[in-house]
């Protein structure tokens, strides 16, 4: 987590002391999980992460392959532990000039070489879900990608899309989500990767 003090030590150590209540901690996707629930204060998100394929050890590996991490919105590359992860990340929204797209997607769309090759995160825009499902579709191929737009107008649907597609992924389930549980699963991926021994 974004512990650098001694206090904050103990509050990680308490707050994992209370997760483990809920989610034992005993598998890497649980270890995510936990992460998740930490971050929104709610035990009920260990029934919305969805793993598809290898995906934790998929993000794991592109993680310690300092792989480009291309995302929607510069809240999840805000929240991105850069004290770990040496990766370049890229923000869709800054790259989306099309005034018949959403930023988030044409963002994606310009990202195209980025996104071939990277990490794909989605944190709040669906239309940058539906971007990545499309880009895939013509034959670019993320290394993982991880999608957990909000909302009510085509977030679970956009995420059951990326469920679709033969790339590892964890997504949301439903209308929730958002940018802090993107920023979470991320994030524990990070730690996962750089706390097992080599």
């Amino acid at each position: 987590m974004g512990n650098v003090t001694l206090d904050a030590d103990e509050i990680v150590r308490k707050s994992y002391g209370i997760v483990e209540k809920y989610v034992r901690g005993e598998t890497l996707e649980e270890k995510v999980i936990q992460r998740c629930i930490i971050a929104t204060g709610d035990p009920n998100v260990k029934d919305l992460i969805v793993f598809k394929g290898n995906a934790v050890e998929a993000g794991i590996l592109a993680v310690l392959e300092n792989t480009t991490v291309v995302c929607d919105v510069n809240m999840v590359s805000a929240g991105i532990n850069r004290r770990r992860f040496r990766g370049d990340v890229f923000v869709a929204v800054k790259h989306g000039n099309d005034t018949r797209l959403t930023r988030a997607m044409c963002g994606m769309y310009a990202l195209r070489e980025k996104v071939d090759g990277g990490i794909a995160i989605v944190g709040n825009a669906p239309s940058a879900a539906i971007a990545l499902y499309n880009l895939v579709q013509e034959g670019v191929r993320p290394k993982f990608i991880i999608a957990t737009p909000v909302g009510f107008v085509n977030a679970s649907e956009s995420k059951e899309m990326i469920r679709e597609l033969d790339i590892p992924s964890i997504t949301t389930a439903g209308t929730r989500g958002g940018s802090t549980l993107a920023v979470a699963v991320f994030n524990a991926l990070v730690n996962l990767a750089y706390e097992r021994p080599s």
